[in-house]
Formats: structure tokens, sequence, C-alpha cells
């Protein structure tokens, strides 16, 4: 965590993340400097009533939400020793491959309540505004070095921060109850989702 100072003497918290704690000993060595921090996400600390900035981590993480897969069911496909792909045996003769998201768990909250939410790959894509997960290394315009990746990368931010937009969610619910109807087990699955409440808020169900 380090103190830096914009112009008019505006002086802010910065928290490093990531790969970015290692900047931490050069940075406390050379104080003073002046220093470019690009891609940082600006976030309110309620307890200090004060603006914080933090080192992004998604951007540097991004390879780690995707995998290789058949092009046609999904499956990931796994390696040999040459680091070759192997083929779905399951689609044979089709051998394309793809690059998807990466299933995951979402945490939403309504005020009072959380719950943990499965997402699949396709909604993955919606969510992120339907940028393909195979061009998150391309530039937007061949004159920028904006990728999608980066694009991807201020949406994860945007998700997560406390001051988030509500949306609405279309969810799946499975309980598996026992003899005598006691829950063992609940999972919920995102079916749909509308970042555009005032549309849709009447017609998604929960």
């Amino acid at each position: 965590m380090l103190t830096v100072e914009q112009a008019q003497d505006q002086h802010y918290v910065l928290v490093l993340w990531g790969p970015g704690a290692a900047w931490y000993p050069q940075l406390q060595r050379k104080k003073g400097y002046i220093r470019e921090f690009k891609y940082l996400f600006v976030q309110r600390n309620y307890t200090l009533e004060n603006l914080e900035l933090h080192t992004t981590v998604f951007f540097s993480s991004l390879p780690n939400i995707v995998y290789t897969g058949c092009a046609k069911c999904g499956l990931e496909l796994e390696t040999d020793e040459n680091r070759i792909y192997k083929q779905c045996f399951s689609c044979l003769p089709f051998t394309m491959k793809k690059i998807y998201y990466r299933p995951a768990l979402m945490t939403v909250v309504d005020g009072r309540h959380d719950v943990c939410i499965r997402v699949e790959s396709k909604l993955i894509e919606k969510i992120l505004l339907n940028i393909s997960a195979d061009c998150l290394n391309r530039v937007i315009v061949p004159s920028s070095e904006i990728t999608y990746g980066m694009v991807v990368a201020d949406l994860f931010h945007s998700l997560l921060a406390v001051s988030a937009e509500p949306c609405v969610l279309k969810i799946q619910s499975l309980f598996v109850l026992d003899e005598k109807s006691y829950p063992l087990q609940q999972d919920f699955s995102l079916l749909d989702f509308y970042p555009d409440i005032a549309k849709h808020g009447a017609d998604a169900l929960l």
C-alpha cells in the first residue's frame, strides 16, 4: 500500500495487487519520481471515506479464465507431451478447436442475502458484452494499443465494484431433498442476464 500524489496536491492510497506487489521495494527506494500507472481501478473505502486506487490483477490473469476446447461440444482438450492438443474422440471426425471462457461461480447480493450461482461459458461471454474469448489479444482498432482483453479486465472490475449497477438475473434452482423434505443440496444456475433493470425487471423471473 502506497500513498501517491496527483496534480494539485491530491493524495490517494494506491494498493498493489498481484504482480504489482513486486514493485513496492523499488517504489519505496525512489520516492518523488513521476511514474505512470495504467489501468488502475478506483474504489471507495467506506471505512475511511476516501477513494483508493488499485492496480489491476485481472488483465495479467486473463489466460487463466479461458481454455481451449472442442468447437463442437466445448469439452476442454488436454495436451500431449509435445503440447499438441488431443482430439475430442466423442466428436470425431470433427477436429476444430475454439477458445472458451471457463465456467465460473458468481456470488450475487440483493442487500440481505448472497447466493452462489453457476455461470456457463456462453453467459460469461454475454456478461462481457459478447466479447469472444478468441479475440482477447486483438486490438480494438489498428491505431490503438487497447485490446479486447483490457476491456474484459475493466468489465470484471466493474462487476466486482461495491457500487456496481444492479441488474436482473434469470436463475434456475435445483434442490435435492431427503425423505423428510429437508434440503440436502441446492444448486443455482444462471439462465440469462439483463443489465437494463428498467427494461427487463418486470419480465425476468427469479
